[in-house]
């Protein structure tokens, strides 16, 4: 009995142990397996940072994306605008061509009869011209509109006169308070100096520059000579001629201004216009040609 005690103490013992050698087995591979998820662990935590690091970049680039979105929604809202602007300028646009080439067809209406008026007016102008290149033979008047005289006159190599497009006729009245108050007259006729063309011309400019219209002439006679003067187209006398030509001795306060009658063929015909000076200015020499340069 005391053996087969013995025997099963024995056996307890061996029993426990492989029990102890089954157990600690075990727990060594429950070690591996608790090391093993101890590293999944490990793995799965940085993949969750770098998925958190990913997310985070993600979320800035939509942000960024959002941004642009915007930014291109504004410059699509622009373009529209602008589009819609282009589209009504386009509009307006093709009404005005509408009504240009409304217009444009009436011009060349209009254009058309306006060839056929300046066919008949340019025919009506050749007669005219025609008729006139008559009378001025006949009256040795020739007239001329923005031309220079091609004279010359004292120190002066060439007339030139001072227009002013806005001068007018005068009336009579208005021409002889001109030429009392001015002192053209007074100055001394000196030869190869200061000449009749220079008178003229003075008297031109100061009557164009006070607002009077008024033209340079030019007489020839028969013996070669020619003389210059002035012309004053009136409104209620028609045109008058004046001579300025001063004196070759001071005439203290004496008016020389003279009224001239000038005719082809006839004698050069002057008396002075106020009564300073009784005197009748004569002069003997014929009249062969005028010319006036307005």
């Amino acid at each position: 009995m005391k053996i087969a005690g013995i025997v099963l103490g024995i056996l307890v013992i061996i029993g426990c142990a492989a029990g102890l050698i089954i157990l600690s087995q075990s727990l060594g591979s429950t070690q591996d397996q608790l090391e093993q998820t101890k590293a999944s662990l490990t793995r799965a935590q940085l993949d969750q940072q770098n998925i958190a690091v990913s997310l985070e970049e993600t979320r800035n680039e939509l942000q960024d994306t959002a941004t642009s979105l915007e930014e291109t929604k504004q410059e699509l809202v622009a373009q529209k605008q602008e589009t819609d602007n282009y589209l009504q300028l386009y509009k307006n646009t093709a009404d005005e061509l509408k009504t240009t080439k409304k217009n444009l067809t009436s011009l060349e209406n209009e254009l058309a009869m306006t060839e056929q008026e300046s066919q008949e007016l340019q025919k009506t102008i050749d007669e005219m011209q025609e008729k006139l290149a008559l009378y001025e033979d006949t009256l040795g008047t020739h007239v001329y509109s923005g031309t220079m005289p091609p004279y010359h006159s004292g120190n002066l190599p060439q007339i030139i006169l001072k227009n002013i497009a806005s001068a007018r006729n005068p009336t009579w009245e208005e021409l002889l308070d001109f030429l009392e108050e001015d002192k053209t007259d007074k100055k001394l006729y000196v030869s190869g100096e200061y000449e009749c063309g220079n008178f003229a011309q003075e008297l031109h400019d100061n009557a164009e520059s006070t607002g009077i219209r008024a033209a340079f002439v030019v007489v020839h006679f028969y013996d070669e000579l020619s003389h210059g003067l002035n012309a004053f187209k009136t409104t209620d006398r028609g045109l008058v001629y004046i001579d300025v030509t001063g004196d070759t001795v001071p005439r203290g306060g004496i008016n020389l201004d003279k009224l001239v009658i000038i005719e082809k063929d006839e004698l050069y015909n002057a008396s002075f216009l106020f009564p300073e000076y009784l005197g009748i200015s004569k002069d003997y020499r014929k009249v062969k040609s005028i010319e006036i340069y307005w």
